[in-house]
This record gives C-alpha cells, sequence and structure tokens, in this order.
C-alpha cells in the first residue's frame, strides 16, 4: 500500500511545483520569452501530475476492493418497466365511466326539455 501512498505524493509534489511555475512568472516579474516558457511548463507539469494523481489513486482503490476493505461496486438496477394494460382491460375500466357520461348527458337533456 506504500506504492501508492508515495505515488499520490509524488503526484502532488509535481502539481505543487507545476503551481509554483504557473505563478513564478507573476511573483518574480518575468516578462517576455520567460514568461511563456515558465507558464507552457507549469501548465504541461500540472495537467501531467493530475493525470498520474488519477491513476494512482484508481489504482489503489481497485486495489482495496481486490483485498475486500471496499466493497465491490454493485450493478445499476434497470428500472422497472410499467405493465402495459391490454385493450380489454381499458375498455373494461372505461366502460363504467362512458356509462356514467351518458347517463349525465341524459339527465341534462331531460333537465333542457
Amino acid at each position: 500500500m506504500i506504492r501508492y501512498l508515495a505515488g499520490l505524493v509524488t503526484s502532488a509534489a509535481a502539481l505543487v511545483a507545476g503551481g509554483w511555475l504557473l505563478l513564478a512568472p507573476f511573483a518574480l516579474g518575468h516578462e517576455g520569452d520567460p514568461r511563456t516558457i515558465d507558464l507552457a511548463t507549469g501548465a504541461g507539469v500540472c495537467v501531467i501530475a493530475m493525470v498520474t494523481a488519477m491513476s494512482w489513486a484508481t489504482a489503489w482503490r481497485a486495489r482495496l476492493r481486490a483485498d475486500g476493505v471496499l466493497a465491490q461496486r454493485r450493478p445499476a438496477l434497470a428500472p422497472e418497466q410499467p405493465a402495459v394494460p391490454s385493450v380489454e382491460e381499458l375498455h373494461a375500466l372505461l366502460k363504467p365511466l362512458v356509462a356514467a357520461l351518458a347517463a349525465d348527458q341524459a339527465d341534462r337533456g331531460e333537465m333542457r326539455a
């Protein structure tokens, strides 16, 4: 486990060094080409350090899962699809509603007459 921690610490140190290279031109007042070189180098070192840190962290997490320290990932459950009613079920469901609406219309027709 020490090698994973050592890799993370080393990549963190590289990230700090890249951050210094990014800030040095402003802190020390560099102008022109040295400023551009420091900024480009600092950005490159930061990107490489972040990729390295992510790689070490991923490898360490995989090792912890393999050793049983961390629980295995559970696959995402597929959402359950609702049952689609058949035409007969819809007909049986709507038949009382249609009858009630027809009776209501008939009552309203009698009231107007």
